[in-house]
This record gives C-alpha cells, sequence and structure tokens, in this order.
C-alpha cells in the first residue's frame, strides 16, 4: 500500500480539451485519469458562499501550461507580485543601497520589520512576539535548544511526526539524556494528559499532521501541558496558510511555521513564535549575535550588555538575513491575510471535492479526516507498494 498526500489548488475548468499531462504514477488508468477531473465536477458552490478563485495567471508556474497543480505540502508557487517584491529590494539593496551608507543596513532593517509584521497579522500576535527564521525545522530545532535539559527529561511527541521536529528532538535526547516518548495516533488531549510524568518537559507536535491533513487539538493540548509546567513546541509548517492560526487562542509556547508551503511565500524564511515571558521563565537562546541586542551600539568586547538583549523572541534573530527573502515572505502573508476565511473555506471545498472523486474509486481508501480539516488529503491504493510508486521516466 502506498500513502499519497495532495492538496488541490487553483484547478481550472474549461470547455476546451486541453492536452492532459501526468503528474503521478500510471499505476491505475483509472486513478490517472481521476487525476485530470475538472473542477466543473467538483461542487462551485456551497452554503458558506461563492468559492474563491486565484487566477493561473497570478502564478508563474502555471501561467503559460495546463498542468492540473496537486502539491504534497512540500513546496507551494509563489504568486507573481511575491516574486516581483522579492526583485525590487534584491536589487535596491544589492545595488543603488549601497550608495547610501548605512542606509543599506535601514532597507535591511525596514524589510525585516515589514515581514514580522505580516507574519504576527496572519498569526493575530505582536510583531516582537516573533523572530525570523529559515524554516519551520530551523525554528524546531531553535525551541528545542533553547531549553536548560537534564539528564533523565522527559519530551513527548508522536510517532508520524515530520523529521524537521523529531530530528532535533532525538538529537537533544542524544547530547544530554532526555528521553523521548512517541504516542500512536490519534493524538487527542486525553491521550496527551494520561502520557505526562513529573519528568516531562516538553510536548512537541504538529498543528495539522503531515501524513493526514488532521488539524489536532491544539488548544485543549497547549492548555493541559501548561496547568502541569510542561512546554509545548509546535510544529505549524502545515498550519500557517493552510488553516486559520490564532496564537491567542491557540496559546502554544512556541510555534514554528515556514513561508514556503501554504503562505506561497519563498524558501529560505520563516518565523518563530515566542509566548511573551519565556524568557524570564528559564528560556535560553542559542542563536545569539548583535541582532539579538536592542541597541546593537551596547556591545562591549569585555560584556556587561545582557540587560541589553531583547526580551523575547527576536533575541533568537542573531545577524544579517536576506531582505529580499524578508519582501517576499512579507508579500505571500500579507495576501494570505487578506483573502481571510475565504481562502481557508476555499482550500477546504477542493479538498473535500477531491475526497469525493477519490471515494468513488475502486481500491482507494482515503486515510484524512472528512470533512476536510485542511486542504492535505491522504489516501492509499490497494496493490501500491508503499513508498514505491511507479513514475514515467
Amino acid at each position: 500500500m502506498t500513502t499519497l498526500h495532495t492538496r488541490p489548488r487553483r484547478l481550472r475548468s474549461s470547455t476546451r480539451r486541453r492536452r492532459r499531462r501526468p503528474i503521478l504514477a500510471r499505476w491505475d488508468r483509472s486513478i490517472e485519469g481521476l487525476l485530470y477531473k475538472r473542477q466543473a465536477q467538483i461542487p462551485r458552490a456551497g452554503p458558506e458562499g461563492p468559492p474563491l478563485d486565484l487566477p493561473r495567471k497570478l502564478f508563474p508556474a502555471l501561467a503559460d501550461n495546463s498542468f492540473t497543480y496537486l502539491n504534497s505540502g512540500g513546496s507551494g508557487p509563489p504568486t507573481r507580485e511575491t516574486i516581483e517584491a522579492m526583485r525590487e529590494l534584491d536589487d535596491l539593496c544589492s545595488g543603488p543601497a549601497y550608495l547610501e551608507g548605512v542606509g543599506l543596513y535601514a532597507h535591511q532593517r525596514d524589510a525585516y520589520a515589514r515581514a514580522r509584521g505580516a507574519a504576527a497579522r496572519l498569526l493575530n500576535t505582536a510583531p516582537d512576539d516573533l523572530a525570523l527564521t529559515t524554516s519551520s525545522t530551523h525554528g524546531m530545532n531553535l525551541g528545542t535548544f533553547s531549553i536548560d535539559w537534564r539528564e533523565g527529561d522527559g519530551i513527548l511527541s508522536a510517532r508520524p511526526e515530520h523529521p524537521g521536529c523529531l530530528v532535533p528532538l532525538h538529537e537533544a535526547a542524544h547530547r544530554y539524556g532526555a528521553e523521548v516518548r512517541l504516542l500512536d495516533p490519534p493524538i487527542t488531549p486525553e491521550k496527551i494528559a494520561a502520557a505526562i510524568t513529573p519528568k516531562t518537559r516538553l510536548v512537541a507536535l504538529s498543528h495539522v499532521d503531515w501524513t493526514t491533513g488532521e488539524e489536532l487539538a491544539l488548544r485543549e493540548i497547549c492548555s493541559l501541558a501548561r496547568e502541569r509546567g510542561v512546554l509545548t513546541l509546535v510544529d505549524g509548517a502545515q498550519g500557517a496558510g493552510n488553516v486559520p492560526v490564532d496564537m491567542q487562542s491557540l496559546d502554544p509556547d512556541m510555534y514554528a511555521f515556514t513561508g514556503h508551503k501554504w503562505v506561497l511565500g519563498p524558501e529560505g524564511m520563516g518565523a518563530l513564535y515566542v509566548r511573551p515571558g519565556l524568557f524570564e521563565e528559564g528560556l535560553h537562546s542559542t542563536n545569539i549575535g548583535f541582532m539579538s541586542l536592542t541597541d546593537p551600539a551596547a556591545f562591549d568586547a569585555e560584556g556587561g550588555y545582557r540587560e541589553k538583549l531583547h526580551t523575547g523572541a527576536r533575541r533568537f534573530e542573531s545577524s544579517t538575513m536576506s531582505p529580499a527573502l524578508a519582501a517576499g515572505f512579507a508579500a505571500a502573508a500579507e495576501a494570505v491575510e487578506e483573502r481571510g476565511a475565504e481562502g481557508f473555506r476555499e482550500i477546504r471545498r477542493r479538498a473535500d471535492g477531491l475526497m469525493d472523486l477519490l471515494s468513488g474509486q475502486p481500491r482507494v481508501t482515503i486515510r484524512s479526516p472528512r470533512p476536510a480539516h485542511s486542504g492535505l488529503v491522504a489516501f492509499e491504493i490497494e496493490g501500491v507498494p508503499r513508498k514505491r510508486p511507479r513514475r514515467n521516466s
């Protein structure tokens, strides 16, 4: 058996006959044909209102071809607006800004601030509660190693978690003698509560399960963990841009996400949310530099500047980042915010439509929850070996 994960995006209806291009294995003609079903076969409206369509011409990856875009949740194509925002700032900061002296750094600073602000609005939090990172995995590493681990400390996670979550956890266990315990799905608040022991110091889980598209009961999990004095670190790689994310409601201690998946931003830029006050409660940053200081001019080779460290998430920002990536990340996050609840409804509608089509096919078993929690759809095909689908050369 094999499990395939797809997220339907911007399927275009047409009455014209199009050339069908293969995007999945030709292991079954009926399945292959199903994945080219036209959008007209998926209900176009429902009780929540008309669907939201993003024209293909907005996406250079799709503008001049007839591909039906089904993505595994790995990387989403950026819009032309996002690409232009990156190019514009890259042209500035790689060229004329060098003639402005310290003005170059002002342009960089402004780009970072816009990125934090856009991400903060997307997550309903304050910009100073976010540190810019390179990816979700980067954020998970920062969060994992910000804890002062002791031998025998407990780490609670789940077996289906992505390596971006589990590899840092296992490395912490190897380096410091902590113990990782993995739970099997379903991951419920009751199961988490029963697994927490007096030695448990961290619960690390995804917001949206990358193997099924299930949205975990994050608010309840974070609440019960805090009641027991346990930190929570959330992998939001499949959350931000895919489902509504509200830090005030979910209330995790740390939440890492990236811009290049559902936000449709560039590769190489994400963010880490850190609950205010965590550093006062004993959190540490292992990523320290001049940008970690509220006043970089306060640096003294002899030390004595710790009181100048940022008190929140920005303590995790150490040095120069790409202003071009920050500009693209900001543009993409702002677009998700503008689409708002309508955009999230459309993602779920398309996922439900795909599952409706798949469920009518022989030998296909849907593994995602119904109705859809998110845009990820997982299914298995009887007779196809797991992890070994045949692909066209």
